[in-house]
């Protein structure tokens, strides 16, 4: 799904990128461009980076 249309983001590339550790919306604003236009995706990156910090988290607890 797009999340950044001015700069043609996916999630997937978003989501590539944190795994790569690009993690917080800053770091994808420099990496991907995401965010640097009109910002209405800002939200939904963060939304994401929480999403993968959150899951980073569990899974350092599990382990």
């Amino acid at each position: 799904m797009y999340v950044c249309i001015c700069h043609d983001v996916k999630d997937t590339q978003i989501r590539t990128a944190m795994l790569q550790g690009v993690d917080s919306v800053q770091a994808l604003q420099d990496e991907l461009l995401v965010g640097t236009c009109c910002g209405c995706c800002v939200p939904m990156v963060q939304d994401l980076v929480d999403e993968h910090q959150a899951k980073f988290a569990i899974d350092i607890m599990s382990a």
